[in-house]
């Protein structure tokens, strides 16, 4: 490859992310009294209720269907020290003397601006196409998105491209990678107002290297947005997916009721 191809797209980053996936000890959640019960959904409700959502970010609580976790907390901080500061608080609770983690992942919202390869690494206008990106209104909900009021139904899945002999996403010119990736970003734009997409960059922070967070007002829209998806040259030939984790956005003190 050139050195202008080897280049990586110009990104975007913005809210830190870590995905948390719990699986319950009911064996654990039994062997305890009523009132010791209690006691353990009462204190997490506090805290939960705490870490809520703001202006500095939120979390929020996903009772699972079908995965090898039953219950998945989200959270957006905007920095690495926040995320652990709110990891901390959640590793305190009692709560998780009944919880076993399965899966956990760290990343950060990303916009990928591949329409950018056009112009050349010195070029003074890609840093004016950089910033003027960066301000705009859409990306700024890319970067720091609110937690949709109206859409219950939460899928959650790492994935990485592919590096394989003959079907290496990374010795693709930046070009033909820019071609790809604006295709695939249409089939996206075709489920706007019915599917939220959350991007998240995990390179360097995770095996997997994104991760992918879709809310939909019905979780039918999953299947047929990753169905288009996977259609797409950019998944077909170069992508790789994890477990999907799926489910029902919840109040946590809900779902810590159904504990007891």
């Amino acid at each position: 490859m050139t050195e202008a191809n080897a280049l990586p797209p110009e990104t975007l980053e913005g809210w830190y992310a870590l995905h948390q996936i719990f699986s319950v000890d009911r064996a654990a959640l039994r062997a305890r009294d009523p009132a010791a019960r209690r006691a353990v959904t009462c204190g997490a409700a506090e805290v939960f209720a705490e870490l809520g959502a703001g202006d500095e970010g939120w979390s929020t609580v996903a009772e699972l269907v079908g995965s090898t976790g039953e219950v998945m907390f989200m959270h957006l901080r905007p920095s690495l020290e926040a995320l652990s500061d709110v990891a901390r608080h959640i590793a305190r609770l009692e709560l998780m003397d009944v919880l076993r983690p399965t899966f956990s992942f760290l990343s950060v919202t990303e916009v990928g601006l591949y329409q950018l390869a056009a112009h050349g690494v010195d070029d003074p206008r890609k840093q004016e196409r950089i910033r003027a990106e960066s301000e705009s209104p859409h990306v700024q909900r890319r970067l720091y998105p609110p937690l949709p009021p109206d859409m219950p139904y939460v899928s959650f899945y790492p994935m990485s491209k592919r590096r394989d002999v003959g079907q290496n996403w990374y010795t693709l010119p930046l070009t033909e990678r820019s071609r790809l990736m604006q295709s695939h970003g249409l089939t996206g734009r075709r489920y706007a107002g019915r599917v939220l997409q959350i991007i998240t960059g995990a390179i360097g922070f995770n095996t997997w290297e994104w991760g992918v967070t879709l809310f939909a007002k019905n979780p039918l829209e999953f299947k047929k947005l990753v169905t288009e998806m996977r259609f797409d040259e950019a998944s077909a030939k170069y992508a790789e997916f994890g477990e999907f984790f799926v489910g029902t956005v919840v109040q946590p003190e809900k779902w810590l009721e159904s504990l007891g």
